[in-house]
């Protein structure tokens, strides 16, 4: 006979398995969604703006994309493992710099900047230049460290 602890931490499993899989068709269904308007509206994205314009935009809406899939991915790493792995969210966190790096060019390319928002923009770009680099460190550092505790374990 399981054991009160045991027990509850069997129930605690299930509904942690049960919110895992409605959060990961959440994060899919809203990508699909996502994906469909983009490419419904592609004509309307196309016309009337600047070729830069559109690419940048098109471009920032498939990162968006990426940053949900790759949401769900950690949804479905931690839905199967029962553990939260740190790569996935820095993975997101450097679709996300590198998005809004894309923005923040996009933005300067459609508007005409006052001098004090271009250095701004600057600034912000630079911290998020920061960010991408020690984010791709992290990313760099914990693969090596996974590779060499799977050829220490053989």
């Amino acid at each position: 006979m399981l054991s009160r602890k045991m027990f509850s931490r069997k129930i605690f499993e299930i509904g942690s398995d049960i919110l895992h899989f409605i959060i990961g068709i959440l994060l899919i269904l809203l990508g699909s969604v996502f994906v469909f308007h983009v490419v419904t509206n592609l004509d309307k994205l196309f016309l009337g703006q600047d070729l830069a314009v559109t690419v940048g935009t098109i471009l920032n809406k498939i990162f968006f994309v990426l940053m949900i899939l790759e949401m769900a991915h950690t949804v479905m790493i931690s839905y199967q493992e029962h553990i939260i792995k740190p790569e996935p969210f820095l993975l997101i966190g450097l679709i996300a710099s590198v998005r809004r790096i894309l923005a923040l060019t996009l933005h300067l390319v459609e508007s005409h900047p006052t001098m004090e928002e271009f250095n701004m923009a600057m600034i912000e770009t630079a911290i998020l230049g920061g960010l991408v680099l020690i984010l791709v460190i992290a990313i760099v550092l914990l693969r090596h460290y996974g590779q060499r505790e799977k050829s220490k374990g053989k």
